[in-house]
């Protein structure tokens, strides 16, 4: 995986090494609505290289007004949805790791405006790569 902290140098660091290694792009892999994506690659030996990357993915609704959201305090933007227990065992979903306070029990989630938006996300987000 590339450095968020580094930008453009890890990304050529990893572009240089690809190339070095004789390494050819055989395959992206990317789940419509998260940020994360991954391409594959095969190098000469035949075995098989997966370096993840970032894309730029935000939550219209929940990101539109956050305080980190630009491009230095939320680099990966939407990831995806990420479970938590909190001390007493209870699980929550989370939809941004900058925003906790954003975390709800699980049971609250799937009937949330949060989910909803995700799913819509998730939706426009296939339609818009595949079209």
């Amino acid at each position: 995986m590339t450095s968020l902290d580094e930008g453009d140098a890890s990304l050529d660091a990893v572009d240089l090494l690809l190339d070095e290694l004789g390494a050819r792009p055989q395959e992206i892999r990317l789940i419509a609505g998260t940020s994360g994506f991954r391409i594959a690659y095969r190098l000469p030996s035949g075995r098989q290289l997966v370096v993840k990357h970032i894309r730029a993915l935000r939550l219209p609704e929940t990101c539109a007004g956050c305080r980190f959201n630009n491009g230095a305090d939320c680099q990966e933007g939407y990831y995806g949805v990420r479970l938590y227990r909190d001390p007493d065992g209870a699980f929550h979903v989370g939809v941004c790791i900058q925003r906790m306070d954003l975390c709800l029990p699980v049971e609250e989630f799937v009937g949330s405006e949060a989910c909803a938006e995700i799913r819509k996300t998730r939706e426009q987000d296939l339609q818009d790569l595949t079209a």
